[in-house]
């Protein structure tokens, strides 16, 4: 008890520490401002000028903010697998959806809210499928040297950010969706934006029966079957407060959801007795205050995440005798405070620092007691041009986890725009970054290992960025290559004692080949857009481990070495139709070819096309998903829906 209770105040002063060290620099910051402050009239001060919309910049990419109003009532996964360069796992309607960042894993694609980190302290992933795209206002992909700020984007960084206007007066859009299998949803937004205040509540209800009929080739003969045990439902609801002092901004948003989820048994198991769901609730909460002054700005963050899962699994054969049951509990509170600070030096060049402290903790009926960790990350950025064409970035930061340095992670990117052509753009960037294993490696009873080291990863870009605008027609064009080495790469082997256990056993090299096409043109009443995205990924394991096991050189499983998706839209008057076509390429499911599941999930396309009209302060949509009715599998043995339908009404002032 005596030794917990050091631990416990030495955590809690340090965190006295880290609040006091905050309120000391914006104070001082703000004190030092005074003489220069500028008082913005309100005639001007609109939220675009305060969240001020930067140009995009190399190892960025911004969604289009149509298209994120378009999808509103679709899962984070859903937009990423049809609309960028990242490819999605997902176990189907209701299921898990993981991210796949240049041929990486989950765990090392980092997801931001409002610049707070979302992963799991316990499984380091996030679950795109329980994001829903109606929670944001922007979303934004950053690879390479972008991802430096943080630790963990190995990959690269999702980030989605809450984003209001101020003086647009009442606030109500309501979204009503009805699909195939009893699939419903619901969306309300209500509000008030005023000249200094705005309140906003969202709040959606999203569930399903999921029983669609699908070919279950894991039978002899193969026999269509109706899914069973798949219903799901989800909802949520998420305040926000925004309020404007002057040359201030202070922000308030509490993210709150619930959802229940039942799984259907995989192909093989359907004639057993299988009872399988997962409870997941979360409380995700922060409050930001911003001050502006002549040269620069200040913004100081305090955030507190609650999530609770629970997880169930009872299985018994078609005699009764009894396979697995499985009962697990976790729960995790995770506290963020940052202090981050922009300056505006002297000519083109810019100062960014930040000051970060985030502590986790995770109790679970599979640890040994409660565990937990704390973090605090120093960072420095400096951009400018060292020419009149060539732009600089360079970045450091330092962690300190549990009191012991990580190290020093450097990122140095340049950026070349052509004079002699208008709008070419060429960008080198260089990386250096690292992931800490998860608590499930360090503390899994049992299994977990406690020797375990960081993953170390570096990262060389090049990319050309083509921009081209006119009057009526628009081209974005960006290709690019990409080469990692991330070594101690974690991976679960088996042992001698019947269980598993996490070790810094591969040598991961991935490389691949990025391209980003996006078209606009204008002719009188008609307007046609085309984009998409091409990913070759190529990710091997290059260690002496691999070597033993007849891995060496193989493409990691559930990685697909091509990826590709493209979207095409045709609007006229008051009307509009779209196309969207999916790619994705073989998958093995298996390093070793022995293995008696050791499979390769072939290639496979999708077509989905919706026609939708508006009628003033209304909007009508039919949409058909799966237009061919392909029969795939993103997931061995996981049933996928075939073709379906959906019709979207909307009301909005």
């Amino acid at each position: 008890m005596t030794v917990a209770y050091c631990l416990l105040t030495k955590r809690y002063m340090m965190k006295r520490l880290l609040m006091i060290l905050t309120l000391f620099l914006t104070l001082s910051i703000k004190a030092s401002a005074q003489n220069d402050t500028i008082v913005l009239e309100s005639v001007e001060v609109t939220a675009s000028h305060i969240y001020k919309k930067v140009q995009e910049k190399a190892m960025e990419r911004r969604i289009d903010t149509a298209l994120i109003k378009r999808l509103k009532t679709v899962s984070l996964s859903q937009l990423l697998i049809q609309h960028s360069p990242v490819f999605i796992k997902t176990y189907g309607p209701g299921g898990t959806a993981s991210a796949s960042f240049r041929g990486t894993t989950a765990s090392h694609t980092l997801v931001l809210w409002n610049g707070l980190q979302l992963n799991s302290p316990s499984l380091g992933e996030v679950d795109f499928s329980t994001i829903p795209v109606f929670f944001t206002d922007e979303i934004s992909l950053q690879w390479g040297s972008k991802t430096s700020a943080n630790s963990g984007g190995l990959g690269g960084v999702v980030n989605i950010a809450n984003n209001q206007k101020f003086n647009e007066g009442l606030i109500l859009d309501l979204k009503q969706t009805y699909g195939s299998f009893n699939t419903w949803g619901s969306y309300v937004t209500l509000g008030y934006s005023g000249e200094n205040f705005i309140t906003r509540v969202k709040a959606y209800r999203n569930s399903s029966d999921n029983d669609f009929t699908y070919n279950n080739i894991a039978t002899i003969p193969h026999k269509e079957m109706r899914q069973k045990n798949a219903d799901f439902v989800d909802y949520g609801v998420m305040p926000e407060v925004q309020v404007r002092l002057k040359n201030s901004l202070l922000t308030l948003v509490s993210w709150n959801q619930w959802s229940h989820r039942n799984y259907p048994q995989i192909m093989p198991n359907v004639f057993n007795n299988t009872k399988e769901y997962a409870d997941n609730d979360f409380s995700r909460n922060f409050i930001s205050y911003k001050t502006y002054w002549n040269s620069g700005r200040i913004e100081v963050k305090s955030a507190y995440f609650y999530e609770k899962q629970n997880y169930f699994l009872e299985s018994y054969t078609s005699n009764g005798l009894p396979v697995t049951q499985i009962n697990t509990l976790n729960k995790s509170n995770v506290f963020r405070q940052i202090v981050d600070l922009q300056q505006d030096l002297y000519k083109s060049w810019n100062l960014y620092a930040k000051v970060q402290w985030d502590y986790e903790s995770v109790s679970s009926s599979d640890y040994d007691g409660i565990k937990d960790r704390s973090l605090i990350s120093l960072y420095a950025a400096i951009d400018g041009k060292i020419f009149r064409d060539l732009d600089l970035r360079m970045t450091l930061r330092n962690d300190i986890v549990d009191d012991k340095s990580a190290g020093f992670f450097p990122t140095a990117t340049l950026t070349y725009k052509t004079p002699f052509i208008k709008g070419l753009t060429f960008n080198a960037g260089y990386s250096h970054n690292y992931r800490n294993p998860t608590l499930n490696d360090l503390y899994w009873y049992p299994g977990g290992n406690e020797n375990l080291k960081a993953e170390n990863g570096k990262t060389i870009d090049f990319d050309i960025n083509y921009l081209y605008e006119n009057v009526n027609f628009n081209l974005d064009f960006r290709t690019g290559l990409y080469y990692s080495r991330v070594k101690d790469w974690i991976q679960w082997v088996p042992t001698n004692y019947r269980y598993w256990m996490p070790k810094n056993v591969s040598d991961v090299m991935a490389r691949g080949l990025e391209m980003h096409l996006k078209m606009n043109y204008k002719y009188h009443l008609w307007n046609f857009s085309v984009s998409g995205n091409y990913v070759y990924s190529h990710t091997t394991d290059e260690s002496e481990y691999a070597q033993q096991y007849d891995s060496y050189g193989r493409q990691l499983i559930y990685i697909p070495l091509h990826h590709a998706n493209a979207f095409a839209e045709v609007k006229w008057m008051t009307w509009s139709l779209n196309y969207t076509f999916e790619l994705t390429g073989e998958r093995k499911t298996s390093m070793n070819d022995d293995e008696f599941f050791a499979y390769e999930l072939p290639c496979y396309t999708l077509h989905h096309i919706s026609l939708g009209k508006q009628l003033n302060k209304f909007r009508i949509e039919f949409k058909i998903n799966n237009l061919t009715d392909k029969d795939y599998q993103t997931v061995l043995w996981r049933a996928m829906p075939g073709r379906s339908y959906e019709i979207y009404l909307e009301f909005k002032l």
